[in-house]
């Protein structure tokens, strides 16, 4: 191997000694400090770049370079390895590796081409050559036969033609009248055709009509759906608040029924009471006047206005009752006949808001009227009293209270007993006196 040749395989080994030792690890240089100007190669790739140079050498290097100036080229390439090695390899590793890599790679590069002068050449890549020439050569020959085939193709379909002439001549009177005939029937087709052109131009025009028609009574039919479908949502929306209204309309009717019979309640308690608050002040005013008659008067003026109290209570109980209800139906009334309008809104702006509005009107209008009506019915204010929250806590907190109250009953009930028997012989005594 020439001389210069093994300078340069020297100068790439000490190349590579260098890079072993100045970049550590395998890691690729972007990568390893995180920096987007560093090429992304290893150490390995970097050692391949010079040993395939090596190993280019070693297959082809010749003992005798013809070219003085490759030769001379090869020489100067020790001192431009060297420099590599000394002032650029060790820069891979730092701030400064994305130059020094492009300095190495351009470097091998330039060296590799130089190279090729002094190499001797390969055979493979000859045979190679020598192939793609006798290829190119071979397909011209080929092009050349391809272009004489449609000739000699030609020359049988003119040789084909005479014949064929030949052979009509013979038959040339009898092919003539055959034609005349052919000409007249077809022009009678033509004149035919023209007319059932005509004809089909008509339907034609006629089916595009009907088809505008149709497109026309689809879109008509469409719009009468929806409106057919705003309708019925409408009038369910209005036959759902008329219904309720109308409910609604008799709960306040019948309310004012039971505020005429408050109001005649409370009149005649007003008149009951006042007329035996005034036998009660006139008993009073009497010097010699009995306990036991008293109790009596007091007793008979609880009963005078007992019952207009207890109807009193009862028109009261009615009276709120009937308006939460139908307060709770004037309600559903109103939801129902703004719905419609709502939805349309809702739907315009958002179908999941339309949902939501469909989902909350139905739990509107699913709710009872029974849920605004009292669960308990008490036969009297009395009884309204003892199951009330007040007493059950009285009874509970005060001991004793439950038979303190049956013991005051007990003593009323016996007091008044007594003073019934005892006012017709006081009303006689009196008269006698």
């Amino acid at each position: 191997m020439h001389t210069t040749l093994t300078t340069v395989q020297s100068h790439l080994k000490k190349l590579i000694a260098q890079i072993q030792s100045a970049v550590p690890n395998e890691e690729p240089l972007g990568v390893a400090h995180g920096s987007w100007n560093l090429p992304g190669l290893t150490r390995a790739e970097f050692i391949e770049a010079a040993q395939s140079l090596i190993d280019l050498i070693d297959d082809r290097g010749a003992d005798e370079i013809e070219s003085t100036a490759a030769d001379a080229r090869l020489q100067d390439y020790g001192r431009r390895l060297e420099f590599l090695r000394a002032q650029t390899v060790g820069q891979f590793w730092g701030g400064n590796g994305g130059q020094a890599a492009s300095a190495y790679m351009l470097t091998l590069d330039g060296l590799r081409k130089a190279l090729e002068p002094a190499l001797t050449r390969d055979g493979h890549a000859d045979a190679v050559t020598t192939l793609r020439s006798l290829t190119t050569k071979l397909r011209g020959m080929e092009a050349k036969l391809n272009g004489l085939e449609p000739r000699t193709a030609s020359l049988a379909t003119m040789v084909e033609r005479i014949e064929q002439a030949y052979n009509a001549a013979d038959q040339l009177p009898t092919d003539l009248e055959s034609l005349s005939e052919a000409r007249q029937k077809i022009k009678d087709l033509l004149t035919e055709a023209d007319k059932d052109k005509g004809h089909l131009s008509g339907i034609k025009d006629d089916a595009d009509k009907l088809d505008a028609r149709l497109k026309q009574s689809a879109e008509d039919a469409k719009g009468v759906l929806e409106r057919c479908e705003t309708a019925y949502s409408a009038a369910t929306s209005v036959g759902l608040a008329a219904a309720f209204t109308e409910r609604s309309a008799a709960l306040s009717k019948s309310m004012w029924f039971w505020v005429a019979g408050l109001v005649a309640a409370l009149v005649a308690g007003s008149y009951f009471g006042s007329a035996q608050l005034h036998t009660l002040s006139e008993l009073f005013k009497q010097p010699n006047v009995t306990t036991s008659v008293v109790i009596l008067n007091l007793m008979l003026s609880l009963l005078s206005v007992g019952a207009p109290v207890w109807f009193g209570w009862l028109a009261t109980k009615q009276i709120g009752q009937r308006f939460r209800l139908a307060e709770d139906y004037a309600f559903k009334a109103s939801i129902s006949r703004a719905y419609e309008g709502f939805r349309r809104e809702a739907a315009r702006v958002d179908k999941d808001m339309e949902a939501r509005l469909l989902a909350s009107a139905l739990t509107r209008l699913d709710e009872l009227p029974l849920r605004l009506v009292e669960t308990d019915s008490h036969g009297s204010p009395w009884h309204e009293l003892a199951s009330s929250d007040l007493v059950k806590d009285a009874m509970r907190a005060v001991p004793g209270f439950a038979g303190q109250v049956k013991d005051l009953a007990a003593k009323a009930i016996n007091t008044v007993a007594p003073s019934k028997a005892k006012a017709p012989v006081a009303a006689a005594t009196d008269e006698a006196s």
